[in-house]
């Protein structure tokens, strides 16, 4: 994910300002979803711990999401918007892209608030968590940019759905289903070995 999250910038840097608005959202999602797991599962890392603890696991560090999981959700979002790049994009994948920003700001908010009341007795002082920073910065960043483009085109009741239908299929197809099928206690050689940020909550 990281090569082809460098690659792509290196890309953009070069001919960016050539390509249409589509493509370019497109690729910034692409350079910008690498960052955004880097946080939720390598520094600070722990995203995994907040997700299974809010879906009462008894094991967060097992699943349901695990490593296993998280690289299909992860990997398979980045190469369906490499594969959006190459064919250009369009008005429906950059309400895609809009949707997505928003929806993952509002999520890590959500999510933090939500792991903020279980370790608040426990020295939480704050509702960060980790992809927190990199929802707001970049990813709703990238969807501020798409609904200004978006505002000055013609967007017909066709492009809304699909862009409603291609979210649909990210949260369902690479988000659900890999945990369903791919985590918890079914691989337990894919658990996590720490809670990550929330490590020193547990002492």
């Amino acid at each position: 994910m990281y090569a082809l999250g460098a690659i792509m910038l290196v890309l953009t840097i070069i001919y960016g300002n050539t390509w249409e608005v589509p493509r370019l959202l497109a690729a910034l999602f692409v350079i910008v979803l690498p960052l955004h797991v880097f946080e939720e599962l390598q520094y600070p890392a722990g995203f995994h711990y907040m997700m299974n603890t809010i879906q009462k696991s008894e094991e967060p560090n097992v699943g349901p999401e695990n490593r296993l999981s998280d690289m299909v959700t992860n990997l398979g979002a980045e190469i369906i918007f490499i594969g959006i790049f190459i064919f250009g994009g369009s008005i429906a994948t950059s309400i895609a892209l809009a949707i997505f920003g928003i929806g993952e700001t509002i999520v890590h908010t959500i999510f933090g608030i939500l792991i903020w009341k279980h370790f608040r007795n426990k020295g939480k002082k704050t509702i960060y968590a980790p992809g927190s920073l990199s929802a707001y910065f970049t990813q709703l960043t990238i969807s501020i940019f798409a609904i200004m483009w978006l505002s000055t085109q013609k967007v017909a009741a066709s492009d809304i759905i699909i862009g409603i239908v291609i979210i649909a299929l990210i949260m369902d197809v690479l988000i659900r289903l890999p945990m369903m099928l791919l985590g918890g206690k079914k691989y337990p050689e894919f658990a996590y070995d720490s809670a990550g940020y929330f490590s020193k909550f547990l002492k």
